[in-house]
């Protein structure tokens, strides 16, 4: 009687264990039962806080994005019949700060109405069919996460693994003090841009830093001799340091100079297809409480203060041509590439970044082809070729960092 009490509780057992492992994850999280279709993504990258990915759509109405730990986490997204995409803004898409640590599996859902009119819910994995499988992102240092990015043996669709982060020399916004060195940039009215870009960028630093942020700068102060240049690409060179610290914003600080004295302003330069608001926000600031005109420049311009430039076919004849001359291999430049370093090459993928390593003279960026990018802004505060406009800057550097940490508390702080 005991041997057949022994063995009925051993197969009860046994039809638990099967029962629970075949109807949960293994962290204890009830399994879903997911659709045999897989949705493939076919684009995926990060850019500054946000990632987004895209691929071809199911015929399926009503469907969301779903970040699933035995609770759901709902997000929309863009769909037509075809295709679907987090967002058509390459700065927009799944917010990374805000989301908890933890264990995520990432599903698009279904929502259908049955008979009765209930909500029942379809759920089809998401296979990335991109050559980047695994990324790594952190947040900002006062949240303290690292998110791993990847795909998972349970369901075969993209995870989202949130950890407290322990990595080291890890950096929020990276400030860009323009030209250095040898390289004095603008000269006019008994100024040097690159000295005036370093005392405003040190003095946004330490506002940046009060309002909780850490603040990498591509050169200190009194780094370089006088017959010294800042490297652009390599290791820790100027377009290169804000991978390298994972930064999730870079900040290009520049002064205009014009042949006409009478030319000023402020022109704010970002990459292409983004959302401007945060731009637009500054611009506003800078004008505000700088005292400080837009720019009448109409070329490339967007909104006022603010600027978007990508190569134009004429650029491309150009550059190609300037490379050939040199002896040089010309580099992979299209229309969607975007026009100033600072912005294309901070950017990977995202925006157009093409400096690799064809020629020996260029140390090349070996950050060109990453699919995670810092969101960059190339900061134009104004004309050294107009002697009241750098009258300005020089007497009211205060007013002018502190517009641009405003924005940066407004919509990085607070987003």
């Amino acid at each position: 009687m005991k041997k057949i009490l022994c063995f009925l509780a051993l197969l009860v057992l046994g039809v638990g264990s099967y029962f629970i492992y075949n109807n949960y994850i293994n962290n204890g999280i009830p399994k879903l039962i997911t659709e045999e279709e897989k949705i493939d993504i076919d684009n995926i990258f990060i850019y500054g806080t946000h990632l987004n990915f895209s691929g071809n759509l199911i015929n399926e109405d009503n469907l969301d994005l779903v970040l699933y730990n035995g609770e759901f986490k709902d997000y929309k997204i863009n769909a037509t019949d075809e295709s679907f995409n987090l967002s058509d803004k390459v700065n927009e898409g799944l917010y990374l700060e805000d989301i908890p640590i933890g264990k995520y599996y990432v599903f698009l859902r279904s929502t259908i109405k049955n008979k009765d009119n209930e909500d029942t819910y379809k759920y089809y994995v998401l296979n990335n069919n991109t050559d980047y499988k695994n990324m790594t992102y952190y947040t900002f240092s006062n949240v303290g996460n690292k998110i791993e990015i990847g795909m998972d043996e349970e369901y075969n669709t993209l995870t989202i693994n949130v950890v407290k982060n322990k990595d080291k020399d890890i950096y929020d916004i990276v400030l860009d003090p323009g030209h250095g060195g040898i390289d004095s940039g603008a000269s006019k009215n008994g100024y040097n841009e690159s000295d005036l870009t370093m005392k405003i960028a040190l003095n946004l630093k330490k506002k940046l830093e009060n309002i909780g942020f850490t603040v990498k700068l591509t050169r200190e102060e009194k780094q370089l001799a006088k017959d010294e240049k800042l490297n652009d690409y390599g290791i820790h060179g100027r377009a290169v340091i804000s991978s390298e610290v994972h930064a999730k914003y870079v900040f290009s600080i520049h002064l205009n100079s014009s042949s006409a004295s009478y030319v000023n302003g402020i022109e704010l330069y970002t990459a292409d297809n983004i959302n401007y608001d945060f731009i637009k926000d500054m611009a506003k600031n800078i004008h505000d409480m700088a005292n400080v005109n837009y720019s009448s420049n109409k070329i490339n311009k967007k909104y006022d203060g603010v600027y978007t430039r990508v190569f134009t076919e004429y650029d491309i004849k150009n550059s190609k041509n300037d490379f050939i001359e040199r002896n040089m291999k010309p580099y992979d430049v299209t229309t969607k590439s975007n026009y100033y370093f600072m912005i294309r090459e901070t950017g990977g993928i995202i925006t157009g970044a093409y400096v690799d390593d064809r020629n020996e003279k260029i140390k090349n960026n070996p950050y060109y082809n990453s699919n995670i990018g810092t969101e960059a802004y190339l900061l134009e505060l104004g004309y050294l070729s107009n002697k009241k406009e750098v009258t300005n800057i020089v007497n009211n550097i205060d007013k002018y960092t502190d517009a641009i940490t405003k924005s940066c508390n407004l919509y990085i702080n607070n987003n």
